[in-house]
């Protein structure tokens, strides 16, 4: 299975109401966009000469037909929802209020005003944008690597699957209000310690110096460009204890956190410019996980031994070699009852 479709079919549902017809189009183009953005580019090696050799290289007109691509399907992503939302308000079916994915929030907001900020359509194809951008393939990563985790450490995977099968047992289906209701601690540090040694974004954005400052007796020009390294410092072992080892009880009674306070664990970045997708992306981690976990039993295929834990190069974290597991059904016996 890959849960990269599966994040981009829950990203799609949450931004544009249904999975668009142009998706695979728009995500193509998004592939080759971020592929431009980590992988080595030959004006980057000479500053002076970037624009001549964009040119030269092709580079600058793939990056034109990469940004035809999104503009166009976002405005007709926006304009469609518009009509949808006219139509519904004219018929008297709905208020425009009552819409909840992501376009006609955005389109609500823009209409009321008020917001302290002009909110245009180029704002509203940003949005979207760093919802794709930033949304799919980090949660596809983290995934990947829990699910890897899990293969790799069958103590961890009974703990897990008995923690989120004993309160929903007998269940056919489960809800994002049952698993608030549950809670399921054991899920939450298993998730804390797969963005401990899987961050799906490794290196953090980065930073620009403003001005020239000292920080702890090194001297920062202005202008110097700061990238933290968030994968290093997960595993860095002045703060963590067998570092290397995958080990989800490390943070129970523990007050480390991701929210940005801990500087040693650091998956969402720190201070007022941390990732915004913490809200919608944690629920949503923790929500297919449950389902993964619930509704089969998983094993590698026949022949192989051990799980391939070898990373790849880019801007996020991500697996070498595919993931390729082997899932059993696992049906409740009351699903049988009459």
């Amino acid at each position: 299975m890959t849960f990269f479709n599966l994040t981009i079919s829950i990203v799609s549902r949450a931004s544009f109401g249904n999975k668009h017809r142009n998706v695979q189009e728009f995500l193509s183009a998004i592939k080759s966009g971020v592929a431009l953005a980590g992988g080595f580019k030959i004006p980057d090696l000479f500053p002076t000469w970037r624009s001549v050799l964009a040119k030269a290289t092709g580079m600058h007109r793939t990056l034109e037909d990469v940004h035809m691509t999104l503009d166009s399907t976002l405005e007709g992503v926006i304009e469609e929802r518009e009509g949808i939302r006219e139509d519904r308000v004219k018929s008297g079916a709905s208020s425009a209020s009552d819409f909840e994915n992501l376009v006609d929030v955005l389109i609500g907001l823009q209409e009321k005003g008020g917001t302290g900020f002009h909110l245009n359509t180029n704002s509203i194809k940003g949005v979207i944008l760093d919802m794709f951008v930033a949304g799919t393939g980090t949660l596809a990563s983290s995934l990947d690597w829990g699910m890897s985790e899990l293969m790799q450490n069958p103590r961890v995977m009974d703990k897990l699957q008995r923690e989120i099968r004993e309160p929903f047992h007998g269940r056919a289906t489960i809800s994002e209000g049952d698993i608030e209701a549950s809670e399921l601690p054991y899920l939450k540090l298993f998730i804390k310690e797969n963005l401990r040694l899987h961050p799906p974004a490794p290196l953090l954005v980065h930073r620009e110096c403003v001005e020239a400052c000292e920080v702890d007796g090194y001297l920062i020009p202005a202008g110097s460009r700061l990238v933290v390294n968030a994968w290093a410092i997960g595993r860095d072992p002045r703060y963590w204890e067998d570092a290397e080892e995958f080990k989800p009880e490390r943070f129970e009674d523990s007050s480390v956190d991701f929210a940005g306070s801990n500087y040693e664990f650091l998956p969402f970045g720190a201070g007022r410019r941390m990732c915004p997708g913490i809200s919608y992306g944690l629920p949503v981690l923790q929500m297919a996980l449950v389902q993964l976990c619930y509704h089969f039993d998983w094993s590698l295929p026949e022949g192989v031994t051990k799980v391939d834990m070898t990373e790849g190069g880019g801007l996020g974290l991500r697996r070498k070699s595919p993931l390729r597991l082997c899932a059993k059904p696992f049906v409740p016996e009351s699903v049988y009852e009459v």
